[in-house]
Parts: C-alpha cells; sequence; structure tokens
C-alpha cells in the first residue's frame, strides 16, 4: 500500500510555559500543506526499510520504525513489513517530516489490522513517538495544545500560496528549546489567526501570524532573518518561520509573487518549495 505523509505548517506557535517534566505547553494553529511523503509499506517474511533518495536516518530517528514497535508493544502481532520512503520534506525543517511518516504507519496498520482505533488510541500511541504526530494523523486544520494531544479541529476557508525556503542549516528542536527568554519572546494570539482561516480574511492572518520560537532560532541560524526579509523584497506579503525551524515561509495570493520567488531562490537554499494548505 502508498500512503501519503502530509507536511504540516504552524501558522501561530505560541510557547507558554515550561512543565516540571521538560516539556512546554504549547498553544498552536497547525494545518496540513501539499507536500508530502510518501510511504509504500506491506507485510514481509522480514524487515526491511529502504529510503529514496537513499538518507541515512539513524535508528533513534526513523519514526516508522519506531510507530511499527509501539504498536507491537500494545497489540502483539508477528507481521514484519518492506517499507520504501520516498522522502520529499526536508529534516530539520519543522515541517513534521518524520511526525508525518510516523502517522502514516499507524493509520496503516489500524486499516491493515482493523483495530478501528478510537482518535484518543491513536493520539496515546502516536504521543510515544513524537509530540506532532498526533495532529499528522488527521490530516485537518486544529488548534493544538499541551505538548501536541489536545486536538480542536476547524474549517479552513483561507486560500493563499506558501513558498518554503530551508537555509543551509537547520535548527535543532532540543537547541530551539532551550534557554528561551519567555518575557521577551513573541506570544501569537492563536485564536485571532483560528478566526482569519476560518473568516477567509487574508489582510487580518497577515497582521496575526508569530512564532514564539522563531527569534531563538535567529541565533541559531541567522540566515533565517535573511530570508524573511528577501521575501518580503520580492512581493510576499508576510513571512515567518514553521514550527521550530528552519524553514521559511512567505505567503502570497497570487502565484505569480511565489513563482517569482522559487526561480530567484532555486539554488541559493537547501531546499524551495511551492504550496497550499491542503484542502479535503
Amino acid at each position: 500500500m502508498k500512503c501519503r505523509a502530509y507536511a504540516k505548517v504552524n501558522l501561530g506557535l505560541n510557547v507558554i510555559r515550561r512543565r516540571e517534566d521538560g516539556y512546554h505547553d504549547l498553544e498552536s494553529i497547525m494545518v496540513p500543506i501539499q507536500l508530502h511523503d510518501l510511504v509504500e509499506i506491506h507485510p514481509y517474511h522480514t524487515a526491511v526499510f529502504e529510503c529514496v533518495p537513499p538518507f541515512r536516518i539513524a535508528p533513534e530517528k526513523n519514526t516508522l520504525l519506531r510507530m511499527i514497535e509501539v504498536c507491537r508493544e500494545e497489540f502483539h502481532f508477528t507481521e514484519q513489513f518492506r517499507i520504501r520512503l520516498f522522502k520529499h520534506i526536508p529534516s530539520q525543517a519543522g515541517l513534521g517530516g518524520g511526525s508525518s511518516d510516523g502517522a502514516a504507519v499507524l493509520n496503516y496498520l489500524d486499516r491493515l489490522f482493523n483495530w478501528k482505533l478510537s482518535d484518543e488510541k491513536k493520539i496515546e500511541l502516536a504521543l510515544k513517538v513524537g509530540a506532532d504526530v498526533p495532529f499528522c494523523l488527521f490530516e485537518k486544520p486544529a488548534l493544538v495544545e499541551g505538548i501536541g494531544e489536545k486536538l480542536s479541529f476547524f474549517n479552513n476557508q483561507l486560500d493563499t500560496w506558501i513558498i518554503l525556503l530551508q537555509p543551509r542549516k537547520g535548527v535543532s528542536t532540543k537547541k530551539a528549546f532551550e534557554g528561551l527568554n519567555f518575557e521577551a519572546m513573541v506570544h501569537p494570539d492563536v485564536s485571532k489567526i483560528q478566526e482569519t482561516l476560518e473568516n477567509n480574511d487574508y489582510v487580518t492572518f497577515c497582521q496575526s501570524i508569530g512564532n514564539s520560537l522563531e527569534l531563538r532560532a535567529l541565533d541559531l541560524v541567522p540566515e533565517i532573518y535573511e530570508l524573511k526579509q528577501s521575501l518580503i523584497e520580492l512581493g510576499c506579503d508576510v513571512s515567518m518561520m514553521t514550527g521550530s525551524g528552519s524553514v521559511v515561509m512567505g505567503f502570497s495570493q497570487k502565484e505569480d509573487v511565489i513563482d517569482q520567488c522559487v526561480r530567484y531562490f532555486r539554488k541559493r537554499v537547501r531546499f524551495v518549495r511551492k504550496t497550499k494548505i491542503l484542502m479535503k
């Protein structure tokens, strides 16, 4: 079976506090986008994993295999799987590439074994692999709270083109959350951002989006600021970083503006892609 694993972007990310367990309480507006990996998976006589192109994925970071083992511990199946991952979502990008791959595997196993898992059970299993995995299970816009386990879905009506740019250097999620200054960082109003998406209010959307982690990421990868400024100069209405970075997004409702940006950056950055919010 071939499964699409859609990337996500954060259109608003508010880091509220550091918890006693070391995690952070968040409020975020996440939406799936058209960019996706392709996971080809089927039962096999032995476990086989292949990545195309042949990127080396460390075992402890391989969310597909981790998800299989999490489910194996829960349901005690003995089947092995052959997996080919066609990788299009870059790593250390804030796009949830690993999370979406893990979510695709969980949804596949649920269908294969006819478990008919509740949303709550899926979220419980997904959190054992990563904080963004629960969101990626459902491929719907959502207000995401807590450490990623609280999902409130809504209907997006906003139609905008998005360009994704990744500088040569990525941002480690761990480093992005280290030493945060909660008073100095931006705290976007995520409820307002949700309203702009539901009401197709593009002007207010551009004024409202923001990311608490962006200042910290700029310290780690100064090129992020340069990319943001260049996108504005090239005609985008607003630019911001997604997730813990390092991908920068530019927004415009004019496709020719985004196409111009793609041509300009094609040989200047590690990754560039034109995309849109996934509409289902």
